[in-house]
């Protein structure tokens, strides 16, 4: 029985992929090897040739509400792509339960397709000849829209892009960010509740690719209550506009949070900078040093000198918890004058490195 509360929902999510080896050995090769005496026996042979396979994802159990942007992150071959084929019906698993707005995807993939679209890098699609509001007047006509209701929906969909002012020039003439907000426009002219990203910023320039991104959480989640689901490769973005994250690495989940706490969670360090009143570097200054990197959870120092030889900052790496006392005590010992002090916390970046390691480990 699946929750109301959720749009996506997987329990122990299993999906094999056959090795190369297995292939061979399978005897997809010239003859199969003399081991076939009538067609009716391939299906025998193939039946007993079980060869190596991968498992692109090894039990994933995943849970996304509804109205939410949701994450997902992870290395090369984590099986983010994988995950995304299984939701929107393109890809079939082999163990474990999917679900979308309840609807098994397994058991139901046509009506699993009336309430999610994927809108993936590779998909495109568009007739190069016609103008982007005629080929959105072409996928409605397809998608079974009435005249007028498709008017009303294509124009709406073009003034929420920013297209409206290039909606009739030809689609050869569209850089890659309008490209992107065309296949946009394609995804919602049908009114689906839930949305499938793969790498949606892409090859977009910085601008582009910000707007592209306010236009997912700003427009769609926030203002229409979609569901928006993501997959990527770009930290920042990630962090910028997901409320929650998953991090998936070799198939698995490894962990499932808001992007802050994932942060917080597995960075034990943050840096301290402290800025000085000019000191000269002296003998003495060494012997400082060495103390604050005896005291226990300071990790290290790193002095800054400027042109004249003079100490002007010092990076300490620490444990996130240690109280700042211990470290001003040792300063306030060599008579160190604080022009300034500032804390730099553990980034994302820092953080999913962390959780990769780890799993690796």
């Amino acid at each position: 029985m699946t929750n109301s509360d959720f749009a996506i929902e997987t329990t122990g999510l299993i999906k094999r992929y056959p090795t190369s080896s297995r292939m061979m050995e399978g005897g997809y090769g010239r003859g199969f090897g003399g081991s076939v005496s009538s067609f009716g026996n391939i299906f025998g042979v193939l039946k007993r040739r079980k060869g190596a396979y991968i498992e692109a994802l090894r039990g994933v159990d995943l849970q996304v509400k509804k109205g939410e942007v949701f994450g997902l992150l992870g290395p090369n071959g984590a099986g983010k792509t994988t995950l995304i084929k299984i939701l929107c019906t393109l890809v079939i698993h082999d163990e474990g339960l999917a679900y979308v707005n309840g609807i098994d995807v397994k058991k139901e993939p046509g009506k699993v397709l009336k309430v999610l679209q994927a809108v993936l890098p590779e998909s495109r699609g568009f007739t190069w000849r016609l103008s982007g509001r005629q080929n959105l007047a072409f996928y409605a006509l397809l998608y079974g829209l009435r005249d007028k209701e498709a008017e009303e929906r294509i124009n709406y969909l073009l003034e929420l892009t920013g297209l409206q002012d290039r909606a009739d020039d030809g689609y050869q003439r569209y850089s890659t960010g309008m490209q992107r907000k065309l296949l946009l426009c394609r995804a919602l002219l049908r009114e689906t509740q839930v949305l499938l990203f793969d790498e949606p910023t892409a090859g977009l320039d910085p601008t582009s690719a910000m707007e592209f991104r306010h236009l997912l959480r700003d427009k769609l989640a926030r203002e229409e209550g979609k569901t928006v689901v993501l997959s990527t490769h770009n930290l920042p973005e990630a962090q910028d506009i997901c409320d929650r994250i998953a991090i998936l690495d070799r198939g698995k989940i490894s962990m499932c949070d808001t992007p802050d706490h994932i942060r917080y969670t597995m960075s034990d360090e943050k840096i301290i900078n402290i800025a000085l009143v000019d000191t000269v570097y002296s003998q003495e200054m060494e012997v400082m040093l060495n103390t604050l990197e005896k005291i226990t959870g300071v990790y290290g120092v790193t002095p800054e000198l400027d042109v004249d030889g003079k100490l002007v900052r010092l990076s300490v790496r620490v444990q996130r918890d240690l109280v700042l006392s211990t470290i001003l005590e040792v300063l306030a010992k060599y008579q160190l004058q604080i022009r300034g002090i500032t804390t730099q916390e553990p980034t994302f970046e820092d953080a999913f490195t962390a959780i990769t390691r780890r799993r690796r480990e």
